[in-house]
């Protein structure tokens, strides 16, 4: 039996077990970095099938890595993430359970192949909407030794082949100053939204002295409590974009003068503050992400050109080592992403074809590059082009 009607056959096997893990984490969200019921319920069910877990790893209470299978002079060497947090008030609006889901039925079938020579871990990657917990992981150099590390995520309409992640930084910037009442002595006063204002303007200005890649968003969160008092605090957060982290650093610098010099203009104070980890740039893989269309071209699943999108956290991995972030279309009708549609999506029984399918293609990109030494040199100098 060749090792894809094999992999097949485990897939169905035990797709019954990762449609249960499925609606068990999409009916209990968890924030980020607070999953710690998903978490439990990985390991559970990897220990069930006998597979080795390590808990807590990296130090983040809410990852884990599971041993699927432990070779000697491995050919390949294969991290299969599973992501399980959920967004504020949507819950799995962005469709983390099924894609954790997809992971875990890629590794359960992957663990019944006793003769295949593919080392394979599938680790649990906690946090990706808020601080970004596989960068925290790729500080410890987790990812230097796999050949691939790879994951699909569920989309309403649209499957792609591979990912482009824009490199991200976020902050919070606090502005003080002087309270007073702002009719009767508003001179006393130093206003600290005046400050905060005065730096969104100067950085819709910068915009157009950007290059076009380049996203920067900002908001203001707190301006004030009341008409008649001078504030002495406001608050803004600022999220800049590129797909180039080299360039995002140039942007952010002068992001940076942009506040202090509204904090001078104002005669404020002000204070900067990292939301979260810096997220890297998807390093592209030609090579890797052709291997991923050949096999849904095979599959006959209808694809697109990748774009240009948000971030995630994979990004950093894909500086460590080759990297795939497939997407995989739940239908055909378009809704919002990070939206109470794909929360209830995740719910729906017409999800579990789609957890299957995913867990399909995994397996099957993994036995293109085992059987192919060519097409593993091609991803691995592809790698070392972009990152060397």
């Amino acid at each position: 039996m060749s090792f894809i009607n094999q992999f097949a056959q485990s897939v169905q096997k035990y797709g019954p077990q990762a449609f249960s893990l499925n609606y068990r984490i999409a009916d209990d969200p968890e924030l980020s970095g607070e999953e710690y019921h998903a978490c439990a319920a990985y390991v559970e069910a990897c220990r069930a099938l006998g597979m080795e877990v390590t808990e807590q790893f990296a130090g983040l209470p809410t990852a884990f890595k599971a041993t699927v299978r432990k070779v000697s002079n491995p050919v390949l060497k294969v991290a299969l993430l599973a992501e399980y947090d959920a967004l504020p008030e949507i819950g799995h609006g962005c469709g983390h359970s099924a894609n954790g889901a997809m992971s875990f039925l890629a590794a359960a079938a992957f663990w019944d192949m006793a003769d295949l020579p593919v080392q394979v871990d599938l680790i649990g990657t906690p946090d990706e909407e808020l601080r970004g917990g596989k960068v925290a992981m790729c500080e410890q150099g987790i990812f230097h030794d796999y050949d691939l590390a790879m994951m699909t995520h569920v989309m309403p309409d649209k499957t792609m082949a591979n990912s482009h992640f824009l490199a991200l930084s976020d902050y919070r910037v606090a502005f003080h100053g002087q309270t007073a009442h702002a009719a009767s002595s508003p001179w006393n006063g130093r206003n600290a939204l005046n400050g905060a204002m005065l730096a969104i303007h100067a950085i819709d200005m910068l915009r157009q002295h950007v290059r076009p890649e380049t996203r920067i968003g900002v908001y203001l969160v707190n301006g004030g409590t009341a008409s008649n008092v001078v504030p002495d605090y406001a608050e803004l957060e600022c999220c800049v974009r590129h797909s180039d982290r080299p360039y995002l650093n140039e942007v952010i610098a002068k992001i940076m003068k942009c506040f202090e010099g509204a904090a001078i203009a104002t005669e404020t104070t002000y204070e900067v503050t990292q939301m979260g980890y810096e997220f890297d740039n998807m390093v592209w893989n030609e090579a890797a992400t052709e291997v991923s269309r050949s096999v849904l071209r095979e599959m006959g699943i209808p694809f697109t050109d990748t774009e240009e999108c948000q971030s995630s956290d994979i990004g950093n991995i894909s500086h460590q080592c080759p990297a795939l972030h497939l997407c995989l279309a739940m239908g055909d009708t378009y809704y919002p992403e990070h939206s109470v549609q794909i929360a209830d999506a995740v719910k729906n029984k017409a999800i579990e074809p789609v957890i299957a399918q995913g867990a399909e293609i995994m397996g099957r990109i993994v036995f293109k590059l085992l059987e192919n030494e060519g097409l593993r040199r091609a991803v691995q100098d592809d790698f070392k082009k972009h990152t060397l």
